[in-house]
């Protein structure tokens, strides 16, 4: 069983859910001073800022588990979470604790005075301020939305990473990859270095990168190379040194290699000469919810937090991989929210396949004010398919009709991932 919430945590996370969760108010202005008040602006730690479309969460884990296997003491900072807030704030690879997670939010209550703030950057505040009270080597910070603008962003990274560039959010960040790419940029700082794992960056982005004044080091030069074709150990080739002999990353997927070369890249900025045999155990040893993630047996069950067109087609590539009957069907169970590019979403889901009959499609509702119903998620991707009321009864449906040796899919949503995972395993 998922245990319940403390009380005391569940009361603030209440109180700060009533401010309107999916309310978001862009911009540093409000939240810089409060950041000043809290004594967070600089800390004693290294600090590593992650942005991106996709891959932020996976190069987060990859990183802290690099670090703490080379003995060094690390925080992250993650978001949103899947089943326990806790999981967005942790300390040397354990969540934070409720009453630290409150002690935080009670020094932001008294530090904003009359300044208002929204949910993510209260509890981000609060966080910060968790990890600035410990001695820590290594701050590793995820950005929520964009870049310039969020609330992460408060903090001056030592080394930045912009993971990739995918359509998400554009109603916040722009409508190309250009708008995207200059949002995500702007946690880069002036004379610091800056690691890009995004393949093929867009012209802004690489304008950006020309004009910037730091180290750059983009993924495919001679500063930041990976094989990623052959089966078996694999290495990171960089300007100054190589780390060799790599086994596969613990969270795997078609970009799997991807996110580690560029967690290692950035840790090999940040901190110097890494151990191998810690850059090994690290890249082996990293975890994380809800990505690629199998969860159930016969038929064996896949959830993946894939939302937006990119990262369903490394979904897709990824499964492809998992895949030893080259005919099989995948029975998909697909719940999106609202603001989401379905239509999009489910073809670049599709492009995997040769095939379209390949996939059955289970389509489920999704909840809260930015949910889609079922029919209305068909309809926006434009196939066939079951509806259902909700992720539990869509898996359970696709599951029956895979039959023992089928193949389930569920993605779409932080929330869909959530609700598989509590259908399966309470």
């Amino acid at each position: 069983m998922i245990p319940a919430p403390d009380t005391a945590l569940s009361g603030w996370l209440g109180r700060l859910n009533a401010l309107d969760p999916t309310r978001i108010e862009l911009g540093l202005d409000r939240v810089r001073p409060v950041a000043q008040a809290l004594g967070i602006l600089t800390p004693s730690a290294r600090v590593l800022t992650v942005a991106g479309t996709n891959g932020k969460g996976s190069t987060v884990a990859l990183a802290e588990a690099v670090a703490l296997a080379g003995g060094l003491r690390v925080a992250s900072y993650t978001s949103p979470h899947i089943l326990r807030f806790n999981e967005r704030v942790r300390v040397n690879g354990r969540e934070a604790g409720d009453d630290d997670i409150v002690a935080g939010l009670e020094a932001v209550e008294a530090a904003r005075g009359d300044t208002p703030l929204t949910y993510f950057e209260f509890i981000t505040l609060a966080a910060l301020w968790h990890f600035s009270r410990l001695e820590l080597d290594v701050w590793i910070l995820e950005i929520g939305l964009g870049g310039r603008l969020d609330v992460v962003n408060v903090i001056d990274p030592d080394v930045a990473v912009i993971t990739s560039i995918g359509l998400d959010h554009q109603d916040w960040l722009g409508h190309d990859r250009d708008a995207i790419a200059r949002e995500k940029a702007g946690i880069l700082r002036p004379g610091r270095p800056v690691v890009v794992g995004e393949p093929d960056p867009p012209p802004a982005l690489r304008t950006l990168l020309d004009e910037h004044d730091g180290a750059v080091v983009r993924a495919g030069s001679e500063a930041l190379r990976w094989n990623d074709e052959a089966a078996g150990p694999w290495g990171v080739h960089l300007a100054t040194r190589n780390y060799a002999d790599l086994p596969e990353p613990g969270i795997g997927g078609a970009c799997s290699r991807r996110n580690a070369a560029t967690a290692i890249a950035a840790l090999d900025l940040l901190l110097g000469d890494l151990p191998p045999a810690a850059v090994a155990r690290g890249v082996s040893d990293a975890r994380i919810v809800g990505r690629l993630q199998r969860i159930g047996d016969h038929p064996p069950v896949i959830v993946d937090t894939a939302h937006n067109p990119q990262a369903a087609g490394v979904l897709a590539r990824s499964l492809m991989r998992l895949s030893d009957d080259a005919d099989g069907v995948w029975h998909c169970v697909l719940s999106m929210l609202a603001d989401k590019d379905v239509a999009a979403t489910v073809r670049a889901f599709e492009r995997a396949w040769s095939e379209p009959s390949r996939i059955r499609w289970y389509f489920a509702d999704s909840p809260g004010p930015r949910g889609l119903s079922a029919q209305q998620l068909a309809e926006r991707a434009d196939r066939g398919g079951d509806c259902l009321a909700d992720v539990p009864r869509a898996l359970d449906r696709a599951r029956d009709e895979a039959g023992l040796h089928g193949r389930v899919v569920c993605f779409g949503s932080f929330l869909t991932v959530e609700s598989a995972l509590r259908h399966l395993h309470e």
